[in-house]
């Protein structure tokens, strides 16, 4: 609940933000002061702001007293009971949720369900999506994994890559460059979203998930990449600041990529690290069969899932981002770039673009 309570006040605050606070109050069903007070909140602390403060009261006069926390304690050891039964057999002079407090202060709760447990149900519900109705977006620093390390800085290979997972087939779509910007941000939902178009998505059912990294952050003066997905038809949402296992899809294939790719693979040239790469991720994609998903490979999800979607939507090659935006955007000109050809599929896509999407 909390989450989706942190979801509905950040698209308040953006459309309190575009159109005005009479319209997000009514937009919303709400009272133009709440709009105000969440408004208020947002352009003081951007980041945790949105999260609901503790109501919790500093002082309690109606504390239980020791000798009362002391008899539960006495009973739950001799008998095991649970709060409520505590209550009823030894009429207690406190409340059940007084006696829970005091058996989980005291770390005499059962413990909890085992992880992999837990994981394994919310896999089960994972499936139970929307296929491709949820992108998880994110970036990882390539230049913190040792063995790969000496080649970057030799071979000049890129430092920072671009990864978009699809959560309930695992489809994974990559992109490298050479720099953490939001401008390769941007361009990567940009190549993404006519991707999944072209084989037969409907982007309207997509809703794009990022972490508050700087290069996912929107603005009036430079549209980002929510800007974006919302002018396809998408929607967007920041996962909440510290809740780092919304984004556990994306951060499973970056450790397993480390393990399987980058631990093991040695590169001669940066055409090498290209071919080895693009082997690698349409592997991933085609016919590495994944033990979470009933070992079935992200495009034997999708057949079965939606047959009228391409097979091809699988066969994405990583891309060079640094010399796609060199070849097609015309601002910001760069030095360098990757020695790769441009895809033929990309180049006519990118040739039909609006000159407004740039």
């Amino acid at each position: 609940m909390g989450g989706k309570r942190y979801l509905l006040r950040q698209e308040l605050v953006r459309i309190a933000k575009n159109k005005g606070i009479k319209a997000a109050a009514w937009l919303c069903g709400c009272s133009r002061n709440t709009v105000r007070k969440w408004l208020r909140r947002y352009q003081e602390n951007q980041l945790d702001a949105l999260i609901s403060k503790s109501t919790r009261p500093h002082h309690c006069p109606h504390q239980t007293p020791t000798a009362v926390e002391a008899q539960v304690v006495r009973h739950r050891n001799r008998t095991g009971y649970g709060a409520e039964r505590l209550k009823m057999e030894f009429n207690l002079p406190c409340g059940v949720s007084a006696i829970q407090r005091i058996l989980k202060q005291r770390k005499l709760v059962r413990p909890k369900k085992k992880k992999h447990k837990t994981k394994r149900i919310l896999r089960d519900i994972k499936q139970t999506w929307k296929l491709f109705g949820h992108l998880s977006a994110d970036t990882k620093y390539l230049c913190d994994i040792p063995n790969y390390w000496g080649f970057m800085k030799h071979l000049r290979l890129p430092e920072f890559q671009y990864t978009v997972r699809e959560v309930v087939s695992g489809a994974t779509f990559i992109g490298y460059a050479d720099d953490r910007s939001k401008s390769y941000a941007v361009l990567m939902a940009k190549l993404v979203s006519f991707h999944l178009a072209r084989c037969g998505v409907t982007l309207r059912q997509v809703e794009w998930q990022t972490d508050n990294g700087p290069e996912f952050k929107d603005n009036l003066r430079d549209r980002g990449l929510p800007s974006i997905v919302r002018a396809f038809g998408s929607g967007h949402h920041y996962i909440p600041p510290k809740a780092h296992t919304w984004q556990s899809d994306v951060e499973t294939v970056h450790s397993l990529e480390e393990t399987e790719f980058f631990d093991r693979e040695a590169f001669g040239s940066p055409a090498d690290f290209w071919e080895k790469v693009s082997t690698y991720w349409l592997h991933f994609n085609l016919t590495r069969k994944n033990r979470n998903k009933g070992w079935r490979s992200p495009l034997q999800i999708i057949q079965e899932k939606d047959p009228k979607i391409s097979p091809a939507i699988a066969s994405w090659v990583p891309l060079d981002l640094a010399r796609i935006h060199d070849l097609y955007v015309p601002h910001r000109p760069r030095q360098g770039g990757h020695d790769l050809p441009i895809y033929p599929f990309l180049q006519s896509l990118l040739q039909s673009l609006p000159l407004i999407y740039f």
